[in-house]
């Protein structure tokens, strides 16, 4: 396997889409995951060609039952289709902070996993995301640089 592919690694609730009052993923009347992107997200990313993109994300819903995690997929395949099918892949957590896993966010597992699947140089990449535990990952992970999500989609607190 080759390496040296740069890597944009993405969280996915408060970076590229809106969560509900409790910072989770919303989900509607039906049961599914309501996606909605968060301002600028569509505009920034689809014209990246540069890099392999892909979202890591944090999902305790999942063990407490609050989600399934076919709804976190079907969310991510939707937020896919959205930016016009630019992932090239994704890793969700599945576990809560007392698993003590090495893929939950701040470890660095999900993005060293990917990385090692995509031949992704980790050192030359970046990670884009909205709370202190995603650079803490970005870290963790050997990340090359870590960059807020506000500033990188350019919005504050009210454009979200």
């Amino acid at each position: 396997m080759t390496t040296g592919n740069r890597g944009l690694f993405l969280d996915l609730a408060g970076t590229l889409v809106k969560m509900d009052e409790t910072r989770q993923l919303p989900i509607d009347r039906l049961g599914n995951v309501s996606v909605e992107l968060l301002t600028g997200v569509r505009e920034k990313l689809a014209p990246i060609r540069d890099c392999l993109i892909f979202v890591v994300t944090n999902q305790a819903g999942v063990k407490r039952g609050r989600l399934r995690l076919e709804q976190v997929e079907a969310a991510i395949v939707e937020v896919d289709r959205q930016l016009g099918d630019i992932l090239s892949g994704w890793k969700i957590c599945p576990h809560d902070d007392s698993d003590r896993c090495g893929c939950r966010k701040p470890a660095g597992g999900m993005m060293q996993e990917l990385a090692g699947t995509y031949g992704v140089d980790l050192a030359a990449s970046t990670m884009v995301g909205d709370q202190e535990i995603d650079e803490l990952a970005a870290r963790a992970a050997g990340i090359g640089s870590f960059v807020c999500a506000s500033e990188f989609f350019g919005w504050d607190d009210a454009g979200r």
